[in-house]
């Protein structure tokens, strides 16, 4: 099976994190979008023109990275990203939902001006005064574990959770957004995530896709 988009996106990245904690990430093939975000190139793989989307051997199609991970987590050993009770597994779902949302939208805004360079100013001030601080605000509310998301183990909240921090960590500094003030249980989830492999890992394959992005817009604007 081959998984299309690249790290950058927490979509993408999120399915990833899936494959590394069900230790598969050797048993998917990764491959780069054919066009950018949108693009006809794009929009002829798959009609809504985003990423991820996942292709298994016998030529089934499966887009949206919720569902891809999902799919990860039915398909593949190790230990599962649901929670076992049906309460916290609701919970997960809930703040998988949230994310993609409410907070997704609204960090794409402020990550094109890097990503893209493009800066509407009137969507980005839509976004730092209402449209993140709802969406952190719902993700407060919806983290319910102590050292993890939900539950006490590492579920699809925290997959879904950690790439959205590195956007947070790399994008919001420009426009001087704390998401940790007035918000004590993401504070506090990030603390004892930040420092593992997990997220490490991670991070460390946004941050190369993020150079890469951004040296392949310095090459097309050279031409």
């Amino acid at each position: 099976m081959k998984l299309t988009g690249i790290s950058l996106s927490p979509y993408f990245e999120r399915a990833l994190i899936t494959l590394d904690m069900k230790g598969a990430l050797d048993r998917v093939e990764l491959a780069l979008p054919p066009g950018s975000f949108g693009s006809p190139e794009l929009r002829a793989a798959n009609p809504t023109g985003k990423i991820p989307y996942l292709t298994l051997d016998d030529g089934t199609f499966i887009p949206e990275g919720q569902v891809i991970v999902e799919y990860f987590n039915d398909t593949f050993g190790g230990p599962s990203l649901m929670p076992a009770n049906a309460l916290d597994a609701a919970r997960a779902k809930l703040l998988c939902r949230t994310i993609d949302l409410y907070v997704g939208p609204q960090t794409s805004v402020l990550a094109r001006t890097i990503t893209r360079r493009v800066r509407d100013e009137a969507a980005i001030k839509a976004a730092l005064e209402e449209g993140l601080p709802l969406g952190l605000n719902l993700v407060e509310s919806h983290i319910t574990g102590e050292r993890f998301a939900v539950g006490d183990a590492f579920s699809i909240g925290d997959a879904a959770l950690i790439p959205h921090m590195f956007h947070f960590l790399v994008f919001l500094k420009d426009f001087d957004v704390d998401v940790f003030t007035s918000r004590p249980k993401l504070a506090a989830w990030w603390e004892k995530q930040r420092e593992s492999d997990t997220v490490k890992r991670s991070h460390g394959r946004m941050a190369t896709s993020l150079e890469f992005l951004r040296s392949r817009l310095a090459k097309t604007k050279a031409q």
